[in-house]
């Protein structure tokens, strides 16, 4: 039997809002098309969100992602209480599709999440006026008053999590010798981001500290420690089998460990249970710029690798056309000339295939049919095998379906670095020019 863990590893936070009054924990919703399906705490939605914080709204536009229209809000940021710092957020574009009607010069507190891949946040996680200022102050004083474990042993109780599964890129990761839920987080060994993920886990004797960095050149320099220290234990015979809560005994120690240069939250620290070396999935994951997203119908934590890409990186820019029919694949457009798309199919290739180059008007393949386009426009940035996909300013959009000298200059920076670098991963015509 599956024992109940507040959708286990969903609400991946430990801070306790248990002093929340009942009028804000049940403050009642607006009438909307969409439903929301039930009320949640501040507690909740701070758990779940990938990114927290308060701020002004400098801007609203219409832009376009995974080739679909948004709202795009940006704000002047004033406090943030979770996740890296951003300025942007997209919500749908309107009311029946559960987006937040943001105006610009008002001030909101919003709980975004990584779902779409950047902060995205629907009506029901956007708060303001008395309520976000409620909201605001108890954030910021339980964070404030989050106590740091104090080194030595200590008895807690932990879950296996011998029901969870993790898969990156949609294939299953193996979790040797298995992960732990321990106060509503999934907790996985140190060696998982070494073994399966290729990440260099060291022990920097210089700092006293255990450092996870990105596998890299740099990072090999850098893992020059001492390598029985950084021989991080592996087995474990202590997790018992089933899903019950067991009492056990960890260990937190006086030495620091730090993610890419990050460090963790006193609620997130790492701890040894049965000599190895446990950390959280999702502080650790998102500090790696690891996408994680929980599904609680599978009870799967899936991860995806969504690591910023830096003009250092070079990237080239990239034009996909996608279609909404499950199973058909996207088409690369590798250039645009006199309005006829040279493209590919986007398919892994056999060693040694080289992909069939196929041409077609462009309108052709973006074309309407019964009042939808048969393939969207989106753009990415890609360095190696890694893409990040843009958001589009509308003008940008716009400009591709009906302006052919757009269209050309779009072409020209096809397949190279020959573009302005897009601010907040925001590209414009003039990004193009």
């Amino acid at each position: 039997m599956r024992t109940r863990r507040w959708l286990g590893y969903a609400v991946a936070a430990v801070m306790t809002l248990s002093a929340v009054p009942a009028g804000v924990a049940s403050v009642p919703q607006q009438a909307y098309a969409c439903s929301k399906g039930e009320i949640t705490t501040p507690e909740y939605d701070y758990s779940t969100a990938s990114h927290v914080f308060y701020g002004m709204v400098n801007k609203v536009e219409n832009v376009y992602f995974n080739g679909q229209m948004y709202r795009m809000a940006t704000f002047v940021v004033d406090a943030k209480l979770k996740g890296e710092y951003v300025r942007t957020v997209l919500t749908r574009p309107d009311s029946d599709q559960c987006g937040m009607a943001f105006e610009a010069g008002r001030s909101y507190l919003v709980y975004a999440n990584n779902r779409l891949g950047p902060p995205s946040a629907s009506v029901f996680d956007v708060f303001s006026g008395d309520e976000a200022a409620r909201r605001l102050e108890q954030a910021q004083s339980l964070i404030a008053s989050v106590p740091v474990p104090e080194p030595g042993e200590q008895r807690v109780t932990l879950y296996p999590g011998t029901d969870a599964t993790i898969t990156l890129d949609g294939q299953q990761a193996p979790v040797k010798p298995g992960s732990l839920f321990y106060k509503n987080i999934l907790y996985v060994p140190l060696t998982f981001f070494r073994d399966t993920l290729g990440y260099v886990t060291v022990w920097n004797a210089e700092a006293n500290r255990y450092d996870i960095l990105l596998r890299s050149e740099w990072a090999g320099i850098a893992a020059q420690g001492d390598q029985a220290q950084s021989a991080f234990k592996a087995d474990s015979k202590g997790i018992p089998a089933g899903t019950e809560p067991f009492e056990a005994t960890v260990t937190y120690s006086n030495v620091q460990a730090r993610v890419d240069g990050g460090k963790y939250a006193p609620e997130h620290l790492p701890f040894t249970y049965d000599g190895v070396v446990f950390v959280p999935l999702r502080e650790t994951a998102e500090k790696l710029g690891i996408q994680v997203t929980w599904d609680p119908g599978s009870y799967t934590a899936m991860l995806k690798d969504i690591r910023p890409i830096h003009p250092m990186d070079h990237p080239v820019l990239v034009m996909k056309l996608s279609s909404d029919t499950d199973g058909v694949p996207d088409l690369i457009v590798d250039r645009i000339e006199n309005d006829q798309a040279t493209y590919r199919v986007d398919r892994k290739l056999q060693y040694g295939e080289k992909p069939e180059q196929l041409s077609a008007p462009f309108l052709d393949l973006v074309k309407e049919t019964d009042g939808a386009r048969e393939r969207r426009i989106r753009l990415f940035l890609k360095s190696g095998d890694r893409e990040n996909e843009l958001v589009m300013t509308e003008d940008l959009m716009h400009s591709l379906l009906t302006n052919p000298l757009v269209r050309t200059s779009a072409s020209l920076t096809l397949g190279r670095d020959f573009f302005y670098w897009p601010d907040d991963y925001v590209i414009g015509t003039p990004n193009i020019h």
